[in-house]
């Protein structure tokens, strides 16, 4: 699964598709940096001068260069040859430093406990099959009191996506039924932006809340943050059953912040089950119907 997905990416990254390459030109002052990278103000009051940051499956973007702008170490974690290179270039460019790690999230044994202040994933959870894996991983590697902020797409809407009948959505899965989201056409696997369209058919996950609240907790983490959202205003006037029209009823990403804990609690009082599963900011889903 994870070649698979590794394929994909390098495929939509050759094409410069949207989510693999930088987007827009952050301002040049510290406030227009941090509110380009952060548009819903997630990170406020968390201090990145001097921090040591974690880009988690951040490459192809601006936000690992603009915290390394901002005075924080920074490491860029990704599976995607490519897409590192994109950001090292993009370093060069900007006269930041930054560490570049190749490799698979749900192992971050390159990294010691403790190693980072802040972890900052993108949106990438969902093409993972085990998301507790990665959670409890972050939770390791997390600094006590050190804050994690990830994105992903909304469990109930990926399951929605390209399932227009004429009479409403039919769930492509039960929200309860852990594998993969299946593609039901060569339409619902192509990745359009602008007039580049691309078909990639990578394989994603829908996470339920459960899965990721419980996997942060098992890492040590309480969740101080849930956040439910569409990438733009509502579209009145969008086409009936399309992305679009679909985002405009149900929110398509949430985010969700945590803090890493001081103390460890003990393991009995965690959740039953906990840690076990079944592009922050950003323009819309990158594919149309």
């Amino acid at each position: 699964m994870a070649k698979h997905n590794l394929q994909m990416w390098e495929r939509l990254a050759a094409a410069g598709m949207n989510y693999t390459r930088p987007f827009g030109r952050p301002p040049k002052t510290k406030v227009g940096m941090r509110r380009f990278m952060d548009p819903r103000h997630r990170l406020k009051g968390v201090r990145l001068d001097g921090a040591r940051v974690l880009g988690l499956a951040a490459g192809g973007g601006w936000d690992p260069v603009i915290f390394a702008k901002l005075g924080a170490t920074t490491t860029l974690f990704d599976i995607s040859p490519r897409q590192l290179r994109t950001v090292r270039e993009l370093a060069r460019k900007q006269r930041v430093a930054i560490r570049f790690v190749r490799g698979n999230m749900k192992d971050l044994s390159i990294f010691p406990d403790a190693s980072f202040d802040l972890v900052w994933h993108c949106h990438s959870l969902v093409f993972v099959d085990d998301a507790g894996r990665v959670l409890r991983e972050v939770g390791r590697v997390l600094a006590p009191g050190g804050t994690y902020l990830m994105s992903t797409m909304h469990p109930t809407t990926l399951r929605l996506y390209g399932s227009y009948t004429g009479n409403g959505w039919r769930p492509k899965r039960s929200y309860f039924d852990e594998r993969p989201v299946p593609l039901i056409s060569e339409w619902d696997a192509t990745w359009t932006y602008g007039r580049k369209q691309v078909v990639a058919p990578t394989i994603e996950y829908g996470h339920r809340f459960e899965t990721i609240i419980n996997g942060m907790v098992a890492g040590g983490m309480v969740v101080d943050g849930v956040w439910e959202f569409s990438p733009g205003p509502p579209e009145p006037g969008a086409e009936l059953g399309s992305d679009a029209h679909l985002d405009t009823i149900f929110p398509a990403f949430i985010e969700v912040r945590g803090r890493k804990l001081p103390f460890q609690p003990d393991r009995r009082d965690r959740p039953k089950g906990a840690g076990h599963a079944g592009v922050p900011g950003g323009s819309g889903r990158p594919r149309a119907r």
